[in-house]
């Protein structure tokens, strides 16, 4: 008896739930368009980035400063080497995660409305982030002075 033989229907078995599962790991089973998204909220150019181009946001940052100022949770600590961490950088709530995800998957096909109603979220959750990151910078800003 071969070894193909012996193993080929197991091995298939094994293969097809290996592939099922990669695909339900990805928002709607679909790979996302974009592994970075850049654009302008309230006054600030921001980026999105999925390091792992799993259709999950790792970190935002500020496109002036190359600094990370919000993260996903798992990703504390293990930030891209070519952006630094701003003095205020806070963890990602899951709702802001799932609103911002939605990010990578825009292209020319994606409606202006859907484009809206995307940063339109997204800006409703950074601006509920604002007074904790206005406080922060102030403290760091009395600091500096006072030293």
């Amino acid at each position: 008896m071969s070894v193909i033989s012996r193993f080929g229907p197991r091995l298939g078995l094994v293969a097809s739930v290996a592939l099922l599962a990669a695909c339900g790991s990805l928002v709607s089973g679909v790979r996302p368009l974009n592994a970075e998204y850049c654009d302008n909220f309230l006054i600030y150019d921001m980026c999105a980035r999925d390091t792992n181009r799993d259709g999950v946001v790792e970190v935002v940052y500020f496109t002036d400063t190359r600094e990370v100022f919000m993260y996903h949770p798992e990703s504390e600590g293990n930030y891209p080497s070519d952006l630094g961490l701003h003095r205020c950088a806070m963890p990602m709530d899951e709702e802001l995660v799932a609103t911002t995800n939605r990010v990578f998957y825009v292209d020319d096909s994606t409606t202006f409305l859907e484009k809206q109603d995307i940063k339109g979220a997204m800006m409703l959750k950074y601006v509920t982030y604002m007074p904790e990151v206005t406080a922060c910078n102030l403290r760091a800003e009395q600091e500096a002075a006072s030293n």
